[in-house]
């Protein structure tokens, strides 16, 4: 993980999770709080199968120059037409930027997050997906539900893998991660997944 975001988020949680002894397994973090040290970042981890950025939320020079060297672009996005449309905004403006420097636009798919069942067959959702379709915007079918099990990982608790197994939160939240992460890496090498959003 390259954590590339300001409020340093990836680093708090991989450094609270090494204090209470869960350092994340097969989980590397490098900061890079600037664009060069993005870049170096980038160049030193080339050999690793896969490399997360997380970046500011915002547009700017670490998401441009993170997202023109992705194989895939993750954007996550709440059940909220406001969301959404940031969301498109970013992309629009991506687009823009990779016309310009003449190089072809990262494939990207919206993720929604903090997605809660009770959103399902609602109004604001087919509005958003209604919305983002005439967008020509990718939509993963997987979503990752709120959950206070993920709350609870990211407060410096390791990975889920980590996390008992014998608490049933875990159980569900390890197969919504788990659904959602077969499908990204599906999306980055080019191929599609048959499998919908539980």
């Amino acid at each position: 993980i390259v954590d590339a975001d300001p409020q340093g988020s990836s680093y708090q949680w991989h450094a609270s999770s090494v204090v209470r002894g869960l350092s994340p397994q097969g989980v590397d973090l490098v900061r890079a709080p600037d664009e060069a040290a993005l870049l170096h970042a980038i160049e030193r981890l080339g050999g690793y199968d896969v490399i997360v950025v997380d970046t500011p939320g915002y547009y700017g020079g670490v998401l441009i120059e993170s997202a023109l060297r992705a194989d895939l672009v993750v954007l996550p996005c709440k059940v909220h037409t406001f969301d959404a449309s940031q969301v498109v905004r970013t992309i629009r403006n991506l687009e823009q930027h990779a016309a310009g420097a003449k190089l072809p636009m990262s494939q990207h798919r919206v993720l929604f997050n903090e997605y809660d069942s009770l959103d399902r067959n609602t109004r604001p959702l087919r509005e958003v997906v209604a919305y983002l379709d005439a967008e020509r915007v990718p939509v993963c079918a997987n979503a990752l539900y709120r959950r206070v099990t993920y709350r609870t990982m990211t407060s410096g608790h390791g990975t889920l893998y980590q996390m008992s197994d014998k608490d049933e939160s875990v159980r569900k939240a390890r197969y919504n991660a788990d659904q959602v992460v077969r499908e990204l890496l599906a999306a980055s090498q080019g191929t599609a997944t048959d499998e919908t959003a539980a």
